[in-house]
């Protein structure tokens, strides 16, 4: 992800990618979209058993593109592309490691304040938490974070760093260290 070639865009993009499924929060984000510009861009990847019910419920808004699945290769190059990457979960979430990857590919994030994804974020130094289910919130955060290069610059930059702690060279380190004092 660290490497992806960022995907070609005409303006501001939020990026959601994961299962269409009531608990990973896609419906929040796509009523918060209501209280951003109609120059805002947002990427839908992903599909499930919610993906129809969805699309109808947005009807034609252009500003909704929805991708269906993706290869790693597109989500780490749409990720490096995008100026937030949304995980808008609800519950369930036990870690955070589609964090990671958006931290990795060098994407702003605002995701929902859960346990799972404290374990990987520290809010407003990783990433910006917001309370599960409150579209109000999501779209006044994501309508605030776009406008505001600097911030996502440092979260951009203090993402990377959190994503290295969890690369394999760092976390084979830590394992081998353990080992060590264990024996």
């Amino acid at each position: 992800f660290e490497a992806a070639k960022p995907w070609p865009k005409d303006g501001p993009t939020v990026f959601f990618f994961g299962r269409h499924e009531s608990r990973k929060g896609l419906a929040v984000l796509l009523e918060a979209r209501h209280a951003l510009g109609d120059d805002v861009t947002f990427w839908v990847g992903g599909t499930g058993p919610e993906t129809e019910a969805l699309k109808e419920r947005v009807g034609d808004d252009p500003r909704v593109q929805w991708l269906g699945r993706v290869s790693d290769e597109e989500l780490a190059s749409r990720l490096a592309g995008a100026d937030i990457a949304c995980l808008p979960s609800l519950h369930g979430e036990s870690f955070g490691i589609v964090l990671l990857e958006a931290m990795a590919a060098g994407t702003a994030i605002v995701a929902s304040d859960l346990p799972g994804y404290r374990a990987v974020a520290r809010p407003d130094e990783h990433a910006v938490l917001v309370p599960p289910e409150d579209a109000a919130a999501l779209g006044l955060v994501i309508k605030q974070l776009l406008a505001d290069a600097p911030r996502r610059d440092a979260l951009v930059a203090n993402g990377r760093g959190r994503a290295r702690e969890f690369a394999m060279p760092s976390l084979a380190h830590a394992y081998s260290e353990i080992y060590t004092t264990l024996v």
